[in-house]
């Protein structure tokens, strides 16, 4: 902003409107991949949750595939952030600057991808603890039902 006299308080108002920072609104898109999933708990009158442990392998496995997805778009990436050949135009400059800065690993494209990279990675494994917690708490529960089982069997034929 360059220097100006400003000789009264409408004046000082009018500047501020005109340089002061501006929010730009940014709404994201709703970006969806197919069919939007249901999620719901069922327990009605029961001491736990029923979990859908298929549903969570074909959720990690979709993720896994989408996880290298992203590596590959990674690696393409990577080789925007090369120099780019000179224009003759005198916008070519400042043009290669700003593809650079949108390609770059600290704030671009490359940024962006390894943020999701991460994310999807500890989603997947929130995925794969929540399998194993839960598949060995019902491996637990089956054998101690089973025990218990073969226990009643051995009373009953002894009785």
């Amino acid at each position: 902003m360059a220097r100006e006299r400003v000789d009264s308080f409408s004046e000082a108002k009018e500047l501020y409107r005109e340089h002061r920072p501006r929010t730009v609104a940014y709404v994201a898109p709703d970006i969806r991949a197919g069919e939007l999933p249901v999620h719901g708990v069922n327990g009605t009158n029961m001491d736990g949750i029923a979990a859908d442990f298929d549903a969570l392998v074909t959720a990690e496995r979709e993720l896994a595939q989408l996880h290298d997805d992203l590596f590959a778009q990674l690696r393409e990436a990577n080789s925007l952030s090369g120099p780019l050949g000179d224009g003759s135009s005198p916008v070519t400059g400042p043009m290669r600057k700003a593809f650079l800065d949108r390609a770059d690993v600290d704030g671009g494209v490359q940024a962006a991808l390894v943020d999701y990279i991460e994310e999807l990675f500890d989603v997947r494994s929130a995925i794969l603890q929540t399998l194993s917690t839960y598949q060995g708490v019902d491996g637990d529960a089956a054998a101690r039902l089973n025990r218990q089982m073969e226990q009643l069997d051995r009373e009953v034929g002894d009785a």
